[in-house]
């Protein structure tokens, strides 16, 4: 991003993008292997399910982007009523879904082939991309990819912005360093691996809130 404020905003998005890694990984090993925060996988997915006549698993998968389209909505929605107290507000009920997320079975009772936890922990990702102003796209980090290779050549052609390569690196190292240690959780917690995440979400918000 090319102004100082933008760059500051990229780097605070760094420990939310290994949240949404982490809850991502938990996802996919607790859901039938099922993206919860990813949703450009999940479009994949579901374009896969309806050209293999799974009308079931499509059902699912259609369910799933709807629940994430519902949840940034109303972080959305939360955003523009918070006004300064955005990430505070929105962080605070992406901490209650994923707390919810963790108390829920993660198998039987599905509805339109969901487990309960899914609509807790699905909404509560598609939140999380509006706990900050102008960052957009937090659980998507293709767009990291392609910006950190603009920025390193700028940078090599003297006309970038110094560092802003670096944080775009970092964005994608997030995600993956938090993918891993989501999958650590749930080899070793199994149902209580979501109350990590869910946890410091929740000291994220009184981070937030103490800072305005």
């Amino acid at each position: 991003m090319a102004d100082e404020g933008g760059l500051r905003r990229s780097w605070l998005a760094v420990p939310l993008v290994a949240l949404g890694g982490c809850v991502d990984a938990i996802g996919w090993l607790r859901l039938q292997e099922l993206f919860v925060s990813f949703m450009s996988g999940t479009s994949t997915l579901l374009g896969l399910a309806v050209a293999e006549g799974r009308p079931d698993r499509a059902m699912a998968l259609a369910l799933t982007v709807a629940l994430f389209v519902a949840g940034a909505v109303v972080g959305a929605a939360l955003a523009r009523l918070a006004g300064p107290w955005r990430a505070a507000v929105v962080l605070a009920v992406v901490a209650a879904l994923l707390g919810c997320g963790w108390r829920l079975p993660s198998t039987g009772a599905a509805v339109m082939g969901l487990p309960p936890m899914a609509f807790a922990v699905v909404p509560a990702m598609g939140a999380l991309n509006l706990a900050l102003p102008g960052v957009g796209g937090i659980t998507f980090v293709t767009g990291s990819l392609t910006r950190f290779a603009d920025a390193l050549v700028a940078s090599l052609a003297g006309v970038g912005r110094h560092g802003a390569w670096l944080v775009q690196l970092a964005v994608w190292a997030s995600l993956v360093i938090g993918a891993a240690t989501g999958a650590w959780l749930e080899a070793h917690m199994g149902q209580d691996a979501l109350a990590v995440p869910a946890f410091t979400t929740a000291m994220a918000a009184l981070v937030a809130l103490r800072r305005n």
